[in-house]
């Protein structure tokens, strides 16, 4: 029987303990609650209210102008960029919301790590804001130098605009990164040695492919010696008048036709020069 009363009294002291427990911890279980419902409500009237501010505000045509909806639909993301902004708004208040509700309820190890992501955020902010200004630049120095190229004639101009737009992108993004706390070092000196090693390729292979242009350049300027306007001459069996004396050819006039001719070849190959031009 002793046995039997000890247990008894052991029962019913855990059930005391463990139901002065739970009442001491409701107060906090509903404030907590409270906290949360309150905060839940408020976060969607937050979310609401601001993207149908941005939507008047024609932040979504201001997103299109600096591709950020071009981006977003790249990565699959079905929202406007006013929903995402408030889509973003509202998990910041619910952040401020959970961290304030493990605080009532004691849960210190919760509210400490949400407390660091809620301090990171205006460093990540910052970063997400340089980098869309950035793709904004680089997208408007792109089209300059496609329109400035365009009214020069220059063929060329689509392609090295778009080399320009992305060379300023990766930079614009590695310093997003930076901004954002991600070491970027590593990435940053392997990209750089496969952007020269690209660049010193395009240029020998640039070289390479223009080297008659070039010869032909510098034939044309030391042929601007030996040569002149009215001069009548023969190369390779073609005779006739020079009229024209470019950098890279020289132009005769024959009984027939014109003949342009490179100026290399005039400096190679064996000229006759059977009439001077004249003085006047």
């Amino acid at each position: 029987m002793g046995d039997i009363s000890k247990w008894t009294e052991l029962f019913f002291a855990s059930l005391q303990a463990t139901t002065s427990a739970i009442m001491s911890a409701l107060p906090a279980l509903f404030g907590a609650l409270f906290v949360f419902f309150a905060g839940l409500f408020m976060a969607k009237l937050i979310n609401k209210g601001l993207s149908k501010l941005l939507k008047k505000a024609r932040f979504d045509q201001l997103a299109e102008r600096i591709q950020l909806s071009s981006f977003l639909e790249k990565a699959n993301i079905k929202k406007t960029p006013s929903e995402l902004m408030g889509k973003m708004a509202y998990w910041l208040v619910m952040l401020l919301v959970i961290t304030t509700a493990s605080d009532i309820l004691g849960w210190t190890v919760i509210s400490k790590e949400i407390s660091k992501l809620i301090s990171y955020l205006p460093t990540l902010f910052s970063a997400i804001v340089l980098f869309v200004i950035g793709g904004f630049a680089a997208g408007l120095v792109r089209d300059i130098i496609k329109g400035a190229t365009a009214s020069l004639g220059i063929g060329a101009g689509k392609i090295i605009s778009q080399i320009v737009y992305y060379m300023i992108f990766i930079i614009i993004s590695l310093t997003a990164l930076q901004q954002a706390g991600i070491d970027t070092s590593i990435i940053s000196s392997n990209l750089f040695i496969i952007l020269g090693a690209i660049m010193g390729s395009a240029a020998i292979a640039y070289g390479f492919a223009s080297r008659d242009i070039l010869a032909n350049i510098l034939a044309g300027f030391y042929g601007k010696r030996l040569f002149e306007v009215g001069q009548e001459v023969e190369i390779k069996g073609i005779r006739g008048q020079i009229i024209d004396i470019s950098s890279i050819a020289i132009t005769l006039q024959t009984e027939k036709e014109k003949v342009v001719i490179p100026s290399q070849k005039f400096i190679q190959e064996e000229v006759k020069i059977y009439k001077q031009a004249s003085s006047d």
